[in-house]
């Protein structure tokens, strides 16, 4: 009887260890398997923003040369309504490299770069849960006020919820304003890159040199000269895009470079191939 009952305690032994091992293999599998979220971890990508009144299809040439010249297999289309809604186009999956986000705002007119900012800062929290870790900005006129905005606005934000902005890319900025509306735009500029004569549109962006300074972004600034000794590219003066310099400070870093000619032309500058290869060169340096 004895021997018996020694069997039975033993059968159960062997039994429950089964069940424990059973149980330990599943929740092991189930912590391997990978869900979105960790299958897209540590992306990059690169968000792009149109000028004013016009669309993502100013976006369309410089992001198809970024995937034709192999930095990037994949175009995600961003739409922010007029109510300010944000739809992401699409997911991002573990497959998209280096994903290209080409943003619209259907309030395309829109000045209110407070709001715009906010805007922005909803795409950026969609981006970060959906695994992208870092963030290059590109943007064209307008398009850097909503960059200049929402930097400002995240200054002090929770890292944690938005991705990192590593690099910043400029088209005819417009930071000490446009020709049509700040007669003070074209003034000279000091060698820091700050205007003998600063305009109020400059004076609301201050708040970015403290930006700059507490974080460590790349910053490369195209601007266009299509009207020779005019120096500017029919909308902005080239001094007011060079006013950024003034702005960026250490840790981060400045660079510029000038298209001249034809092409240099405030538009032009988005479909244009030069303006093409320093974005791929700047991106992969």
């Amino acid at each position: 009887m004895k021997k018996h009952s020694h069997l039975m305690t033993i059968l159960i032994l062997v039994f429950l260890a089964l069940i424990a091992y059973a149980v330990f293999e599943s929740l092991s599998a189930h912590q391997q398997a990978p869900n979105n979220k960790a299958q897209v971890s540590g992306k990059t990508a690169t968000v792009f923003f149109h000028g004013y009144g016009s669309s993502r299809n100013a976006e369309k040439s410089m992001a198809q040369y970024l995937v034709d010249n192999g930095y990037s297999n994949r175009r995600m289309d961003v739409t922010v309504s007029e109510d300010g809604e944000v739809t992401m186009g699409r997911q991002i999956t573990e497959k998209d490299k280096n994903p290209l986000i080409l943003v619209q705002f259907n309030q395309n007119k829109n000045q209110d770069f407070d709001k715009t900012a906010d805007w922005v800062k909803t795409i950026m929290t969609n981006l970060k849960k959906e695994g992208v870790d870092q963030v290059n900005l590109v943007g064209h006129s307008m398009g850097n006020m909503a960059i200049a905005y929402y930097l400002m606005k995240t200054a002090k934000a929770d890292d944690q919820t938005l991705p990192v902005v590593k690099k910043q890319i400029d088209l005819a900025g417009t930071y000490n304003g446009l020709m049509v509306s700040e007669k003070e735009s074209n003034s000279a500029l000091y060698d820091n890159g700050q205007p003998m004569t600063a305009s109020a549109y400059f004076n609301r962006l201050l708040p970015l040199r403290d930006y700059y300074q507490s974080h460590a972004i790349q910053v490369l600034n195209i601007y266009g000269n299509s009207q020779g000794s005019g120096q500017n590219d029919t909308t902005v003066y080239n001094n007011s895009s060079k006013s950024l310099k003034y702005f960026v400070q250490q840790p981060s870093t400045y660079q510029e470079k000038l298209i001249t000619g034809a092409d240099g032309q405030h538009s032009k500058l988005h479909e244009n191939k030069e303006v093409d290869a320093a974005m791929l060169a700047f991106l992969t340096k």
